[in-house]
């Protein structure tokens, strides 16, 4: 009966992994051919896009986003760093490496959960069942930044057509608030008591330190969009800034808010959102779609490989339930 039961179990579970794979795969699929149809429809030419690095103002132009690339993964490090040092020291340049781990990591693990297991695998035992919460509080607080200004992005929909109307009435942020205020008091009255642990373990951080955190985070938020608004407007110059401005904000928003099936899947998703919203407000969207490819492989291809060598450095036989 024990084995049966076992057995019953494994197919499940084998089943469950199927459809997440099947639909996954599927997701990833879907978006690439929306992309690669619009894209075809506006005709583009493969030898436009090659030329653009032969011009010596796209390479510097390239060189200087390669520069932001590295700066906002340092404060991405420096985060993990100032959390992780009320329970130990870790040094920059090993915050560094599990960061660029991580973001190998996220290629394969849904949710970020790459970089969440990178950073509490790059310490010791000792603490590191009190980091668990707040490694998962830093990386929610990087999430309400890009949710925040994907407002700005739901509004310039309203404005641009007819389909959203009811983003454009301050009524609907009143009903967010709401919604938001009834989740987290009842997630406080039912699980509060199964979760006091990691409760005090975010508690015993200072507020000053989570300011600290929301500060860097709103920084990267700002260094991405300003990458992606800088491409865009080399590219597409004949598209206003404010359309800009809302199309990048709004993908952002609908890279978030959308389970991400890895770089791949983020990229499809990212292609699939550019061209939903240049599409509906009237606007060629293909060389802004190649404005986030290009930037998806600065910032999250180059970091994966060479985040892959890196990997090796984390302590996988570390047991957090041994803590």
């Amino acid at each position: 009966m024990q084995f049966s039961r076992n057995l019953t179990y494994r197919k499940n579970t084998f089943a469950f992994r199927g459809v997440a794979v099947v639909l996954k795969g599927g997701l990833i699929a879907a978006s690439f051919y929306y992309v690669i149809s619009k894209m075809l429809l506006e005709q583009v030419a493969l030898k436009e896009i090659a030329s653009l690095f032969t011009n010596l103002n796209f390479v510097l132009l390239l060189v200087l986003l390669i520069v932001l690339m590295v700066f906002n993964w340092a404060i991405e490090a420096k985060k993990w760093q100032i959390i992780a040092e009320g329970h130990q020291y870790i040094s920059f340049r090993k915050a560094f490496k599990a960061i660029l781990a991580g973001v190998s990591m996220d290629a394969v693990l849904p949710m970020g959960a790459g970089a969440i297991s990178s950073k509490l695998l790059s310490v010791n035992n000792s603490g590191k069942k009190q980091l668990v919460a707040p490694v998962i509080i830093a990386q929610g607080i990087q999430s309400i930044w890009t949710v925040a200004f994907g407002l700005i992005g739901l509004s310039q929909l309203a404005n641009f057509t007819t389909i959203f109307p009811i983003y454009g009435t301050p009524s609907i942020y009143v009903l967010i608030g709401i919604a938001f205020i009834f989740i987290v008091w009842g997630w406080r009255r039912k699980w509060s008591n199964s979760f006091k642990f990691y409760i005090e373990s975010i508690k015993n951080v200072p507020v000053s330190i989570w300011l600290l955190i929301a500060s860097l985070s709103l920084l990267r938020y700002l260094i991405f969009f300003a990458q992606l608004l800088i491409l865009s407007t080399y590219l597409a110059p004949e598209i206003p800034l404010s359309v800009l401005i809302g199309c990048i904000s709004w993908m952002f928003f609908a890279k978030t808010i959308i389970p991400k099936p890895g770089h791949l899947g983020a990229l499809g998703i990212r292609g699939a959102s550019v061209v939903f919203f240049l599409n509906l407000v009237g606007y060629a969207s293909s060389e802004v779609v190649l404005a986030t490819v290009v930037l998806w492989f600065i910032n999250l291809a180059l970091p994966s490989l060479v985040g892959l060598y890196f990997i090796k450095d984390l302590q996988f036989k570390n047991n957090i339930a041994n803590d």
